[in-house]
């Protein structure tokens, strides 16, 4: 089994996108976006000033199949505190574009933010069971991950957010930006746990927002994850999904537009 750090290792402009990891027809969306981030870091990198990650902003506009493909990252502009590149993920065809801003520390003198900055209520993670599913019964990428599902099962027909604490079955030794936020994308839809058959849907947009150091995040204890369904209109379903840590931060937001198939 490929852990999640060896699937989106690249080699120069090259990756090898590894079977095992797909969602349907192409790879799982959090692949791509961790893809994306890792070449956009990489290059920017190579430049002077480092600054980390602020926001991630992804279009998965094909349904990206194994084998290999190039991730090209153009610098858009440099300026005195931020850097923001534009990666195309390229084969046969474009499968992916994303942008990537890195911006440096400014101003951090607010009052701490208690709502809604309040973490989700749920049961410790040491209480429960952890679960591994894949196929038949889910996506293949998801027997890379260990679940602990609090509420939201998918075809229940609720109104359910979507709860769980989860993180990769092979841990990675430190996290970076590009896992933390791709983690993020591991859970189904909240738009799964309305409807009570399955209907096939596809991710048209992924923007992300990373507000922790990924290295104070302990990889060895998973993450509360929830998703909600925000709003739909003509079967285009806004989300928004959050990573917590066991310690009460936001790690992670994101909101994606799904569209619902049929």
């Amino acid at each position: 089994m490929v852990a999640i750090d060896d699937a989106v290792t690249l080699v120069g402009n090259e990756w090898e996108v590894p079977a095992g990891w797909h969602q349907g027809r192409g790879a799982w969306g959090g692949l791509v976006a961790a893809a994306i981030i890792r070449a956009a870091g990489a290059a920017d990198g190579q430049e002077p000033g480092l600054r980390p990650l602020r926001e991630a902003a992804i279009h998965m506009v094909g349904p990206l199949p194994a084998g290999p493909v190039q991730v090209r990252p153009t610098l858009v502009r440099r300026g005195s505190a931020t850097a923001a590149w534009r990666v195309d993920i390229v084969g046969e065809q474009t499968w992916a574009i994303g942008s990537v801003v890195f911006g440096a520390s400014r101003a951090d003198d607010f009052r701490p933010v208690t709502e809604p900055g309040t973490p989700p209520v749920a049961p410790s993670w040491t209480e429960m069971e952890a679960l591994t599913v894949g196929p038949p019964v889910a996506p293949e990428f998801l027997q890379h991950f260990a679940v602990r599902l609090v509420s939201g099962l998918p075809y229940s027909g609720t109104d359910a957010d979507v709860l769980a604490w989860i993180m990769p079955a092979q841990p990675p030794a430190t996290y970076d930006d590009a896992l933390l936020i791709g983690l993020v994308d591991a859970m189904w839809p909240a738009t799964l746990v309305q409807v009570a058959a399955p209907r096939p849907m596809a991710t048209l947009s992924f923007s992300a927002t990373l507000l922790v150091d990924p290295a104070t995040v302990n990889p060895a204890e998973p993450l509360l994850h929830r998703g909600r369904m925000l709003s739909h209109a003509q079967g285009y379903v806004t989300e928004s999904r959050e990573l917590w840590t066991p310690d009460g931060r936001l790690a992670v937001h994101n909101t994606q537009v799904v569209a619902v198939i049929r």
